[in-house]
């Protein structure tokens, strides 16, 4: 059976919080935008158009930066580590997204993924913005 794939991107704003999305269906919980890779599209295309569709928001620069193997759903996810190109976010239909925020903390209702990607980002990930006062 081919393993399905999935990409989430990790945005940071200024201050260290983190882009989430809370999706309409399903358990609604909060999680980083993302989604499935369609049979013969690049990761990063997918990427944008994962961000996009779910935030408006346009990929600047993305690195991947982690994975999380999720056996028992025979899935795949990769995070990036996305910088956003400086615009308004474009319009979009809020067809699978309920609300898009910015969060200091993990939300208790967080799906799998963020929670892993979280708690790996704490011990791993260097930060964006280095604040001098």
């Amino acid at each position: 059976m081919v393993r399905e794939v999935s990409v989430k991107a990790w945005i940071e704003d200024p201050f260290g919080r983190v882009l989430m999305v809370r999706h309409v269906k399903g358990d609604q919980f909060w999680t980083l935008p993302g989604g499935r890779v369609k049979k013969r599209e690049a990761l990063m295309t997918a990427l944008k158009r994962e961000v996009r569709e779910e935030t408006g928001f346009e990929v600047s620069l993305a690195t991947p930066v982690d994975i999380f193997d999720r056996e028992k759903k025979n899935t795949l996810i990769i995070l990036y580590r996305v910088i956003l190109k400086v615009a308004k976010p474009k319009a979009f239909r809020r067809l699978e997204v309920a609300r898009v925020q910015f969060h200091e903390k993990i939300p208790t209702i967080a799906a799998e993924s963020a929670k892993y990607f979280w708690k790996r980002a704490d011990k791993s990930f260097e930060p964006l913005f280095m604040i001098k006062g």
